[in-house]
């Protein structure tokens, strides 16, 4: 599959890049989301979404993998979700964003979670990754970004092994609400 790289996708890049870039050099966002969830703001993943305890516990749960399986978080942003999930699940770990700024915060984050994992650059339509190859997909908040997401799920759906399983939330903007989908 080629992936075309449209004037939007490095639009939505670069905004990714400077909101990355910016929250790296604030603890605003951080305490606020601590503010608003109270305990159970997971504050060693720092999301930068809705993500809570309830939520990461729930998302372990629903993948249903096992140690030293193959685990793909797409629109990882800062990769905490994932590397949280790599611990707890005791798996490898890939994690593809679309901003720079992201993936090199999340590699930096990696010594402090000890997993095996790697972060690269890559958007939800066109992972680069082989055909079935992943034991579990975790998308958190990042659907709503695809430019075209059908074509996304269609390429999630493309790289999950037999039996392995997506989850995903969505934030619906007008409500401000996730939903876990498996």
């Amino acid at each position: 599959m080629t992936h075309t790289v449209t004037p939007s996708t490095i639009q939505l890049a670069a905004q990714f890049d400077a909101l990355h870039t910016a929250r790296a050099h604030s603890t605003l966002p951080a305490r606020l989301y601590s503010m608003a969830m109270g305990d159970d703001y997971p504050e060693e993943v720092a999301p930068d979404s809705s993500c809570d305890w309830p939520l990461l516990e729930l998302m372990a749960t629903r993948l249903r993998m096992h140690p030293r399986q193959f685990l793909v978080d797409v629109g990882c942003g800062t990769g905490g979700i994932g590397l949280w999930l790599a611990r707890a699940l005791a798996v490898r770990l890939e994690g593809l964003d679309i901003s720079s700024a992201a993936i090199e915060q999340a590699t930096a984050r990696r010594v402090h979670f000890a997993v095996p994992a790697t972060f690269r650059v890559a958007g939800l339509e066109n992972t680069g990754l082989p055909d079935g190859g992943a034991h579990g997909v975790v998308c958190v908040d990042a659907l709503s970004f695809a430019p075209n997401r059908g074509a996304a799920l269609r390429e999630l759906g493309r790289i999950l092994a037999p039996g392995a399983r997506l989850v995903f939330t969505r934030a619906v903007r007008q409500e401000i609400v996730s939903r876990v989908m498996v």
